[in-house]
């Protein structure tokens, strides 16, 4: 039996035990459940605060490992690259080679560098070049999410108009690298050796965002019913946050699709829908099954819970929307000042949702949530089926 429950229990028993016994023995129970309960909360709270200093640590553990990776690309690289929201960077074992998908305008950045060996002619370095090319864009194309699903599955196709397989992917390859002219750069990486560095670019169908929608399509409308929200509003939020990347990582660091950050959305999430506070890494963020389960939970919790007492539905989504991005208390503070929920609440129903949006705009803490709470809404009309 949780915490809760034992509280619930104890509650209905304050009510009874007067009914059940004399005032002496009552009392007598009263100070043994009052010990209990502080003996029962203590321990909740020193969990709680075990929970939160184990995630403090894989954070630092995670930045210390991102740092030390930085350091040994840019012996070699000229720049750092790295995966964003939007963007998936994935380097080879050895660094030689990297590849990004940029999910927001649709391409492929292929570089890969070689020694700048003076024993090979020009002609010899391209093509040494282009079969490494070749490589890494086979191996990106086909690079799978944490559901064993290719990342860029339906969403790149041959000259001759077929989708990508494992079938075809090597004739892809090749003649997406061999048709095109190289761009190169030479440099002189930090180890000291001369290196020069080759960039092909190839670009995804049209569609490529309403593919990747279609995708997670069920999994939302699934999760969306479960929590009796507005899938619409699920689709924009995750096609804002990570233009749906299932790898996609902020610095912060959220992950995946739905950008969840282990220590606040996710840890609040998961708490919500399993009753239990537990750390959640990126490997159980990152696959999509998990991720839009919590993200939609947490967007319930937001709306059901933190705006409940609001009494206009469009003007609660627009208040959810905000606080996916920036917490409820910025939410409440835009409008009173103050991070307290109540006070905003009764604020927040003295105007009409065309109101409460615009006031929202003019006031929140945060400019970079005033264009996030634009981009969602006005991409909810995208996903209205």
């Amino acid at each position: 039996m949780n915490y809760i429950n034992k509280i619930k229990l104890t509650l209905l028993m304050y009510v009874l035990m007067p009914l059940l016994f004399g005032q002496t023995e009552y009392e007598k129970w009263l100070q043994e459940q009052q010990q209990e309960m502080a003996k029962i909360i203590d321990q909740e709270n020193n969990y709680m605060a075990s929970v939160t200093k184990e995630f403090d640590q894989y954070k630092k553990e995670q930045e210390q490992l991102l740092k030390q990776f930085k350091e040994e690309v840019e012996k070699k690289w000229d720049s750092f690259r790295f995966s964003s929201p939007t963007e998936h960077v994935d380097y080879d074992k050895d660094l030689n080679a990297r590849g990004s998908i940029d999910f927001d305008k649709g391409k492929i950045e292929i570089e890969i560098l070689i020694d700048d060996d003076p024993s090979l002619n020009k002609n010899e370095r391209e093509e040494k070049a282009k079969l490494k090319l070749e490589k890494k864009l086979k191996q990106i194309s086909t690079k799978v999410a944490q559901d064993k699903k290719p990342i860029l599955k339906d969403q790149l196709q041959t000259k001759s108009g077929k989708k990508i397989t494992k079938q075809n992917v090597d004739k892809f390859a090749k003649e997406s690298i061999q048709s095109q002219k190289l761009k190169l750069r030479r440099i002189k990486s930090k180890d000291g050796k001369k290196r020069i560095k080759y960039t092909a670019n190839v670009y995804m169908l049209p569609d490529h965002l309403d593919k990747r929608a279609e995708r997670f399509r069920s999994e939302v409308l699934k999760q969306s019913k479960r929590f009796n929200i507005d899938p619409a509003v699920a689709f924009a939020i995750m096609h804002t946050e990570s233009s749906f990347n299932p790898n996609a990582r902020s610095h912060i660091p959220a992950y995946g699709l739905m950008q969840l950050v282990p220590s606040s959305g996710a840890r609040d999430a998961y708490n919500y829908v399993y009753k239990r506070d537990k750390v959640l890494k990126g490997k159980y963020l990152y696959n999509p099954e998990n991720n839009i389960e919590l993200g939609c939970a947490y967007i319930r919790k937001l709306r059901y819970e933190y705006f409940k007492g609001i009494k206009d539905n469009q003007s609660a989504y627009y208040c959810t929307i905000s606080a996916y991005n920036t917490g409820a208390g910025n939410v409440a503070k835009a409008f009173t000042g103050k991070t307290k929920l109540k006070p905003a609440v009764v604020k927040i129903n003295q105007r009409n949702s065309k109101q409460v949006y615009q006031y929202l705009l003019k006031n929140l803490p945060y400019n970079e949530t005033k264009k996030y709470l634009r981009k969602v809404t006005d991409r909810v009309d995208l996903y209205q089926k």
